[in-house]
């Protein structure tokens, strides 16, 4: 890092502080870094700006357990993946669901009443 770039950060890192702390005194940091007063100013203008732009948001509950699955490396399971889904998509699971067990059901107990039905030979 060179001494100009480390000056720079250090700069702003002296006008980001005077904006938290609402001491705006730029006469100070204009002596203490030997820059031109307009190139403060502007930087001040910036970050003010900045500084009411940029808010903090805070992530919903669902998407840090999610994150946290993700880095963790857990693994999802068939009913954890359904219940992030969107409630439609939710609906038509449950009914495929019970529409594969209805067939699988059906086809079994269809099985059972072949096997038990006499069978008749016709020669």
């Amino acid at each position: 890092m060179t001494q100009q770039s480390s000056n720079l950060q250090n700069l702003l890192a002296a006008v980001t502080e005077a904006i938290i702390n609402d001491d705006q005194d730029l006469d100070m940091i204009v002596n203490r870094y030997d820059v031109p007063r307009a190139d403060v100013e502007g930087l001040l203008k910036v970050i003010q700006r900045l500084h009411i732009v940029l808010v903090g948001v805070r992530p919903s509950r669902r998407f840090a357990q999610r994150l946290r699955q993700d880095l963790m490396g857990q693994q999802w399971n068939v009913i954890s993946r359904l219940r992030y889904l969107p409630p439609r998509v939710q609906i038509a699971a449950g009914i495929a669901l019970i529409a594969g067990f209805m067939l699988i059901s059906r086809r079994r107990f269809a099985g059972d009443d072949l096997q038990e039905s006499p069978v008749i030979r016709v020669q």
